[in-house]
C-alpha cells in the first residue's frame, strides 16, 4: 500500500495517454511543486460527484501519473502535461489542511504485453478515426504497438459513461477489454 496525493478530474485518464492540465489552486500548486522536487507522481481519479474546483467524491479506481512537461502560462497559470502510468484502487482518503486529498492505495498488477490480434483491424480503424476528432482535446498518445495500448486509447476516446470507463480501467486483461469494447461499440455509439 502507498499514500499518494489525488487530483480529481471530470475526465478519466488511461495508461499511455498524456493529458495537459492547467493548475491554479494552491493545493495543486503544492502537489506539482512536491512532485517535481521529489521526482514522484500523483494519482488522477475520475470525479463521481462534485466539481474539479472545490470538494469532490471520486470513483474507487485511478491512475498514477508523472509530470512529463511543464511551463508557466501567460495568464499566470501553471501548465503541466501528465502521462498515465499505473492503475490503483483507492482504499481510503483524507483531506489535508489546504484541501489536498490524499489516498491510501493498492496497486493493480502490471499487464503482460500482448500483440494486437488480427481480428482487431476494425478497432484500429475506429481508433484512427477517433484520433482525428480528438485533436482538440490536446491529448498525446503513445504508439499503438500492443493490445494494451489499443484498448487504453479506445477507452480514452470513446464517448462512454463514467461507469463504463471505470469498468474498463478495472479490467486486468487487455484481450478481454478489446472484446468488451468490440461487443459494446454499437450500443455505445447510439447512447
Amino acid at each position: 500500500m502507498s499514500l499518494i496525493p489525488l487530483f480529481p478530474l471530470n475526465m478519466a485518464l488511461f495508461p499511455g495517454v498524456t493529458l495537459p492540465l492547467r493548475i491554479f489552486e494552491q493545493r495543486y500548486l503544492r502537489l506539482v511543486t512536491e512532485s517535481l522536487k521529489s521526482d514522484t507522481g500523483f494519482g488522477v481519479a475520475l470525479i463521481r460527484s462534485g466539481r474539479e474546483v472545490g470538494p469532490a467524491e471520486v470513483w474507487p479506481l485511478g491512475l498514477y501519473t508523472r509530470i512529463v512537461d511543464w511551463s508557466q502560462g501567460e495568464e499566470g497559470l501553471l501548465h503541466i502535461d501528465v502521462a498515465g502510468e499505473s492503475r490503483f484502487r483507492i482504499l481510503d482518503t483524507f483531506v489535508e489542511e489546504d484541501g489536498l486529498r490524499m489516498a491510501e492505495v493498492e496497486w493493480l498488477d502490471q499487464e503482460a504485453t500482448h500483440p494486437i490480434p488480427e481480428h482487431c483491424d476494425g478497432l484500429l480503424a475506429v481508433l484512427n478515426e477517433l484520433k482525428q476528432h480528438a485533436a482538440m482535446l490536446a491529448l498525446k498518445f503513445a504508439p499503438v504497438d500492443s493490445a494494451e495500448a489499443l484498448s487504453w486509447q479506445l477507452a480514452q476516446l470513446l464517448p462512454l459513461e463514467d461507469a463504463a470507463r471505470i469498468e474498463l480501467l478495472a479490467n486486468q486483461d487487455p484481450l478481454e477489454r478489446l472484446a468488451h469494447i468490440a461487443h459494446n461499440l454499437d450500443r455505445w455509439a447510439k447512447e
